[in-house]
């Protein structure tokens, strides 16, 4: 049996098609699971009623516990081996559950993506899209395991119930990506599909899902972007302590701290920012410099440029040490301290 979950809050006017859709999607030998978050405007009682007819299983919440967490709980009661988790505001096509279905009865996780060639977006204006793509940046950029998949902060995906109801969900939204880190499953395929508009109801994207996925970035990469920092401003106090220690010239006195702090960073991270990945103790201390000149050379650039066009020099400095943090880091992550 196919179980399809469905989290849902504030969709009395969507979640009616979609068990219509669903229906005549899979004929038999399936069930949706609605968990509810306490919706005001009736759609626990609606889907209810579609209970008479069709085979819905509703399971009520009280306040808004988040759509990961809604998931998990659905999978939980779920009958079917394998469980489709969707939105209900008909953003997602029903039409494609089977298909999502049939790849996870294989034992690969499915993912409908909009950022394979035969998917997209439609209708979404430039700011949406730039936040939907940085997104799928940061993440593929800070989780290794998200790096095989295009699109890994979609919703719309079908996996076995045995990891989904094993999930500790680390954010409220983004339950994909905790399926992709705690389970690790042995194959993922994307299936193409059009991410249409919302044609009824209102949008629950806010500022409050982006500050939550940023959290959950940072949980589910056990920190390493604010351990990399601390480890970055280790090595200023230690380039400060080879300056006070070394009675030499100034351009070996500078050149000595730059490159001990170098080192002293390195050996940090390798033990502690990347711990548990097989870097080579010389490969790695060379990409390692490497990596830090490129970030050095974005620092640089950025700074002049800014000045040039007009930014106080000190504001233009703290943007070029951002990119150039960020340059670095990324550097790290991807080329020095290999996820393999």
């Amino acid at each position: 049996m196919i179980s399809v979950v469905v989290p849902t809050y504030n969709e009395a006017e969507n979640i009616r098609e979609l068990v219509e859709r669903l229906h005549k999607a899979l004929q038999n030998n399936y069930e949706v699971v609605v968990v509810d978050d306490g919706s005001p405007d009736g759609t626990a009682q609606i889907a209810a009623s579609l209970a008479h007819s069709y085979p819905v299983v509703v399971i009520t919440r009280e306040g808004r516990l988040g759509l990961s967490s809604a998931v998990v709980e659905g999978a939980r009661r779920a009958g079917g081996d394998v469980v489709v988790v969707m939105d209900a505001d008909l953003q997602h096509p029903p039409e494609l559950v089977p298909k999502l279905a049939e790849i996870a009865e294989r034992g690969c996780l499915a993912v409908a993506s909009r950022y394979v060639k035969g998917g997209g977006v439609r209708g979404w204006p430039l700011h949406r899209r730039v936040v939907s793509r940085g997104a799928v940046f940061l993440a593929r950029l800070l989780l290794p395991e998200a790096r095989a998949v295009h699109d890994p902060v979609s919703g719309f995906f079908a996996y076995s119930r045995e990891c989904l109801a094993q999930i500790k969900p680390t954010g409220l939204y983004k339950i994909l990506l905790d399926v992709l880190v705690q389970c690790r499953p042995r194959c993922v395929v994307e299936v193409p599909y059009v991410f249409g508009l919302r044609t009824r109801g209102r949008s629950k994207l806010g500022t409050r899902h982006v500050l939550d996925f940023l959290r959950q970035l940072f949980r589910l990469s056990r920190w390493r972007p604010l351990k990399f920092a601390a480890v970055g401003a280790s090595g200023v106090f230690v380039a400060w302590a080879v300056l006070y220690a070394l009675p030499l010239p100034p351009h070996l006195s500078v050149a000595a701290a730059i490159e001990t702090s170098l080192t002293s960073n390195y050996i940090l991270n390798r033990l502690w920012t990347f711990a548990g990945r097989k870097t080579p103790a010389l490969t790695g201390w060379l990409r390692y410099h490497a990596a830090t000149a490129v970030g050095n050379a974005t620092n640089y650039i950025t700074t002049l440029a800014l000045h040039m066009l007009g930014a106080p020099l000190y504001v233009a400095y703290l943007a070029g040490v951002t990119l150039g943090f960020a340059a670095n880091y990324a550097l790290s992550e991807v080329v020095v301290f290999k996820y393999k």
